[in-house]
């Protein structure tokens, strides 16, 4: 149980959704607060709410307004958010992961070992040591942003970003970890690759990872990458689910 000190504001998100923003003393309280939020409302199971996405301090919900008007969902928003001065920090599914550090799953390993004064071996075996926590979906669809990265480790983003980053590559900038869900542009600090994807469109949900979700990486070689990557995805990962 965790009591923290927060103060919301919930205002209109264009026509069909609302946003409840959080501030709190730390990011780690505000994201804390927002899950709590979410699996609250989520618990009830209603039909006029049709999605919700939280994020690092903030929860959108989209809902139906022939169902639920946006002055009563407002009124149901600050009714769980003040049964949230104690809060039960939620947990979501648990996930041990392999991945690759080494040769071409790794191109940025050079400048990682410059930027922080620290051989390759050292960089890997602190990164897998870390229970990571997915804190929001963005920035495309899939993108995972992981809270949990130490000081130690902290990192600049490229100057000048690629055009094209490997789906399924695990990278860093600034205070967070990320894993990219497919290939796209960007600028973080590539440092690894997992052997299956993370996203697909046609699968429901899309994204396997959701916020709250609790990651740790397993570093693997490069033959057992390859091996990995012919086999179906539920046959490499390990999972557990909080409460079971």
């Amino acid at each position: 149980m965790i009591k923290t000190d927060f103060h919301a504001v919930i205002r209109p998100f264009g026509e069909v959704g609302s946003l409840v923003d959080i501030s709190a003393p730390t990011m780690d309280e505000a994201c804390h607060t927002v899950m709590a939020l979410n699996k609250m409302l989520l618990a009830r199971r209603l039909s006029a709410i049709v999605s919700t996405t939280p994020s690092y301090s903030s929860l959108l919900v989209c809902f139906n307004p022939s169902l639920l008007g946006r002055a009563a969902l407002h009124d149901l928003l600050q009714q769980l958010l003040n049964d949230l001065e104690q809060i039960d920090q939620p947990r979501g599914v648990t996930w041990e992961i392999p991945a690759c550090f080494g040769g071409r799953y790794a191109p940025d390993r050079k400048q990682l070992e410059v930027a922080l004064s620290t051989q390759w071996d050292v960089i890997v075996h602190r990164f897998c040591s870390i229970e990571f926590t997915v804190r929001a979906i963005g920035f495309v669809p899939g993108f995972t942003y992981l809270g949990g990265l130490p000081p130690d480790l902290h990192c600049t983003r490229m100057m000048t970003p690629r055009a094209r980053v490997p789906a399924s590559s695990i990278a860093i900038a600034g205070n967070q970890a990320g894993v990219y869900p497919f290939d796209s542009p960007g600028g973080w600090r590539i440092l690894g690759r997992l052997p299956f994807a993370v996203f697909d469109a046609a699968d429901e949900p899309p994204a396997i990872f959701s916020p709250g979700d609790q990651l740790r990486f397993k570093p693997v070689d490069e033959t057992e990458f390859a091996s990995l990557a012919e086999q179906p995805r539920e046959d490499v990962i390990s999972v557990s689910v909080a409460g079971q």
